[in-house]
C-alpha cells in the first residue's frame, strides 16, 4: 500500500440500513486500495459491530464513523454521545474484554451472551477476529471507540 493515507468520514444516524451499507462500502473501498479481501472483511466487520455499539452507548442518534489507511494499519474510529453512566459501563466492558487473550476474552463474552441473552461480543470479536488492538477515549459527552487492524 503507498504512504498517503486514504480515509472515509462520515456522520450518520446508526440504523440499520445505513450500518448494512456503509459495511459493504468499506469494504469495496478497502479492496479498492488495495487491501486483501480478507483483511477488507475484517474492517468491514468492526466497522459494523463498532457502529452497533454505538447505538447501544449512545444518549442521541448520531455517530460519527472515521476510517483511515495508511502503512498497513487500518484504523476505525466511531464517536457518538453518551450520558456519564453509559461511558462508564462501556469502559467497565472495554476493560474486561482487553484483558488477557483474545480468545478467551471472546468466549467469555460468548458465554455471557448464552446465559443472559444479551449481545455484548462485538468488540471481543474485533480484538479476536480481526487481531485489533482497541482503545477508548472520552470527551465530556463525546465516547470514541477506536480499533487498530494490522495488514
Amino acid at each position: 500500500m503507498q504512504s498517503i493515507p486514504h480515509w472515509i468520514h462520515v456522520e450518520l444516524e446508526p440504523v440499520w440500513a445505513h450500518v448494512k451499507n456503509l459495511r459493504h462500502f468499506v469494504r469495496e473501498f478497502c479492496i479498492g486500495m488495495s487491501v486483501a479481501p480478507e483483511t477488507a472483511d475484517q474492517v468491514a466487520m468492526t466497522t459494523s459491530e463498532l457502529l452497533e455499539n454505538a447505538t447501544k452507548y449512545a444518549s442521541t442518534a448520531w455517530v460519527r464513523y472515521d476510517l483511515r489507511l495508511e502503512d498497513s494499519v487500518g484504523e476505525v474510529s466511531v464517536t457518538n454521545r453518551a450520558t456519564q453512566e453509559q461511558q462508564r459501563v462501556l469502559a467497565q466492558f472495554m476493560e474486561e474484554v482487553v484483558k488477557g487473550d483474545p480468545l478467551e476474552a471472546y468466549v467469555s463474552c460468548l458465554e455471557r451472551q448464552s446465559g443472559t441473552g444479551l449481545s455484548q461480543s462485538g468488540l471481543a470479536r474485533i480484538r479476536y477476529e480481526a487481531s485489533a488492538d482497541l482503545g477508548l477515549r472520552h470527551d465530556g459527552e463525546e465516547v470514541c471507540v477506536m480499533a487498530r487492524i494490522p495488514f
